[in-house]
């Protein structure tokens, strides 16, 4: 439905009143009834009216609301120069609405018409839609109360009994097989020191039964009268556009038509075609619903529940909607794809996304298309052609060469320090071909021949001229300790050997999981002719924590 959440305690509390309080008291105090009859009968005295009333329709199933908001202003009530101007806004839409000199003027599906309507009928219009004419004849319970500035608020309640050909009024366009029951029906009216009415609400619970389908909804109407007695000035707009029907023809008629048709958005279902007709129920934006016929006027005419209701023809479509939901974030393109004014392949292209090429979404369609924004435009994307994952760029290599320092030579593994300038590169030697003078050792500096992206490459060449001598090699030698002291360029460290180091750090190849600290355990690894003796000025090769 086309709807907002309203509060499910209300409705409870309302049912309860309703059937533990309302038939409770028949009987009225003499005084009470004579003055609320006069207010009431007392607005048909006056010169004119202006009523802004709010209405809120309440369905106990769902717990949510329709709402409708009446702007009424009459003048010329005394003499033979009636005008009206009735606005009514739902959540369908809004209509508008005159009389003058013995014409009703409306609009009907698009056309300006007016037809002949004597005052009788348009006062029994205007008292439908504000309930004026609620004498205590109609009512079960009836009390007041006085305020200190001579306000006077009149309490009531009725039944469906009490009142009878009233509920008509109150429940528009029911009847036939909607099988429509008011079950309560409670309210106030306030007047002020002068007996004019100033404001009106009611609370009403009807329900709503065919065969086993059973709905139950609360009314809430609050109508201010904003003229307090004063004249009303209604000024209407040039109606000389409106073509006159015959009185004999029908305001709105009825073609006859069988088929499946979707609603495009949240939908009140009524029991007329009318703005002012009783809510049957509600259809969401993509139901499915059986047409039987559409009115001259816009309505169209369904089965809802096994029952006979209206739909606002506006929101109806006989191809299945294609619904969207919201959503936020960059997604990217996995390929060269158009971009599109709608959610279909025959959409206007808006221009094209290159692979890689990230984009701000907005929503997704149930059809599989992606909303986006794309120039300042709204715009689609089929979806099979983004991904959320942004792309890597590609890094492979086919055939590379680097040289450099050793820093690991462990098995199956090698790890050198690059001669450009670009830090270390690893290299996975399980299938590389060694062309070696004599055994890689940490310090050599050898040529790899490699392929692939990284971390690690794959060693497909090896190259390495260092011939060692064995009298005075440097070997590579590494310590566990707790770091001293740290700066940029110099580590102190305390070795697990007993021994205290000053370490170069410049140039090392760090393997850290963070940063260097005071009391972090780390492994130094150097280069050493004296297998790690000494302390001071060692440039240190690598450092892993």
């Amino acid at each position: 439905m086309r709807l907002k959440k309203a509060a499910a305690c209300l409705l409870s509390v309302l049912l309860t009143v309703t059937s533990c309080t309302v038939f409770t008291q028949a009987a009225f105090e003499p005084g009470v009834e004579a003055a609320y009859n006069t207010a009431v009968q007392g607005q048909d005295a006056l010169d004119g009216l202006d009523v802004v009333l709010k209405e809120k329709t309440v369905s106990s199933s769902t717990n949510i609301s329709a709402n409708k908001t009446v702007n009424l202003k009459v003048s010329g009530m005394k003499g033979s120069s009636l005008k009206a101007e009735i606005q009514v806004d739902t959540d369908e839409g809004t209509t508008k609405s005159y009389y003058q000199n013995g014409y009703y003027y409306t609009t009907v599906s698009g056309k300006e018409q007016k037809r002949e309507m004597d005052r009788t009928a348009i006062w029994d219009m205007i008292n439908s839609e504000i309930y004026m004419n609620m004498t205590s004849n109609y009512l079960r319970m009836l009390y007041s109360e006085t305020a200190p500035d001579g306000n006077v608020t009149y309490y009531f309640a009725a039944t469906a009994e009490t009142l009878g050909d009233y509920s008509k009024r109150l429940l528009e366009g029911s009847g036939g097989s909607q099988g429509i029951v008011i079950d309560g029906l409670q309210g106030s009216m306030q007047t002020n020191a002068q007996g004019n009415v100033i404001r009106r609400t009611i609370q009403m619970i009807y329900t709503v039964m065919n065969g086993d389908n059973q709905e139950t909804f609360m009314v809430q109407t609050e109508a201010q009268f904003r003229q307090n007695g004063q004249a009303v000035s209604v000024e209407l707009p040039d109606l000389s556009s409106y073509q006159k029907i015959q009185p004999e023809k029908p305001v709105a008629t009825i073609t006859p038509l069988q088929r499946t048709i979707y609603v495009t958005a949240d939908v009140n279902v009524r029991a007329a075609g009318s703005l002012s007709a009783v809510i049957l129920g509600g259809l969401t934006a993509g139901s499915g619903v059986t047409e039987t016929g559409y009115t001259s006027d816009g309505w169209i005419q369904i089965q809802y529940n096994g029952a006979t209701g209206y739909i606002w023809g506006d929101y109806t479509s006989t191809r299945k909607p294609v619904r969207t939901s919201d959503g936020s974030g960059t997604m990217y393109a996995t390929a060269a794809v158009n971009v599109r004014d709608t959610y279909s392949s025959d959409g206007l292209i808006l221009g094209t996304l290159q692979k890689g090429q990230g984009i701000e979404i907005t929503g997704m369609t149930d059809n599989n298309w992606i909303r986006v924004k794309y120039n300042g435009h709204i715009g689609y994307v089929y979806a099979d052609y983004l991904s959320w994952s942004e792309p890597v760029s590609d890094t492979y290599v086919e055939n590379g060469y680097l040289t450099g320092i050793v820093t690991d030579a462990s098995f199956g593994t090698l790890t050198i320090q690059r001669d450009d300038g670009l830090g270390t590169a690893i290299f996975n030697t399980t299938y590389a071909v060694m062309n070696l003078k004599d055994t890689i050792y940490t310090g050599d500096w050898i040529e790899v021949y490699y392929t692939g992206a990284g971390v690690p490459y794959t060693a497909s060449l090896i190259r390495n001229n260092t011939i060692h001598d064995d009298a005075d090699e440097a070997r590579s030698v590494s310590v566990e300790g707790v770091i001293v002291s740290c700066t940029p360029s110099v580590l102190e460290l305390s070795g697990s050997d007993g021994l205290y180091r000053t370490f170069f750090i410049e140039n090392t190849d760090m393997e850290m999981g963070d940063n260097l600290s005071e009391g972090q355990v780390v492994i130094v690894t150097w280069m050493s002719r004296t297998n790690g003796a000494e302390t001071r000025n060692i440039e240190a090769l690598r450092i892993k924590g």
